[in-house]
């Protein structure tokens, strides 16, 4: 009996070099934008709310206080559910992807913050340079200190909303069936 070349095939396996959806990424930091902009104005509300002018140094201390924590608590919840979301729009359920994308939400949030801290950092500083004389005096001791404070304050929410936006990714590749799972897609087809 003779044997076919199809009998003798072998069959290649070719493994798929995974990539970034970008318009996933996009889609979960617009919406982790919107998270963070809605539990920042919660926070104003609140913080505005239990404002007493009478006592301001009791103010300045629990408003630095209470900021410092409502923002590292913003900023991970809202780069916890922008890697979340970045992973369900994707669609895949491959958690490794899913870390990998929640960490360039995680990213793409840290470029624009950065931008945006810069520009008004110089604005301010452009501001300070053309205060007309005899304004008031800021104190240096205490200017540095609130500084201080916001810097740290800065490291702790980029560091918090780094793991979290990674482990919110991960949730999302995970649990993506549950999103899709009365939904009928066409198969994605890669064009080579």
């Amino acid at each position: 009996m003779a044997t076919t070349t199809a009998e003798h095939r072998t069959h290649a396996v070719v493994r798929e070099h995974p990539t970034i959806g970008w318009g996933a990424v996009f889609a979960g930091w617009f919406v982790a934008t919107g998270t963070a902009l809605l539990l920042y104005v919660f926070g104003m509300a609140v913080g505005f709310s239990a404002f007493d002018p009478r006592n301001a140094a009791a103010v300045a201390h629990g408003v630095s206080a209470g900021a410092i924590v409502w923002m590292i608590l913003t900023w991970g919840a809202a780069l916890w559910t922008g890697g979340m979301f970045a992973s369900w729009f994707d669609g895949r359920n491959d958690t490794e992807m899913g870390v990998v994308r929640g960490l360039t939400v995680w990213g793409v949030s840290m470029a624009a913050t950065g931008l945006l801290m810069v520009s008004g950092l110089t604005h301010a500083a452009l501001l300070s340079t053309t205060a007309p004389a005899g304004g008031p005096v800021v104190d240096p001791a205490r200017a540095s200190h609130y500084i201080a404070a916001l810097m740290w304050a800065a490291f702790g929410s980029a560091v918090v909303s780094l793991i979290t936006a990674a482990l919110g990714g991960w949730m999302g590749a995970h649990h993506v069936h549950r999103v899709y799972h009365l939904r009928h897609y066409p198969e994605h087809r890669r064009h080579t």
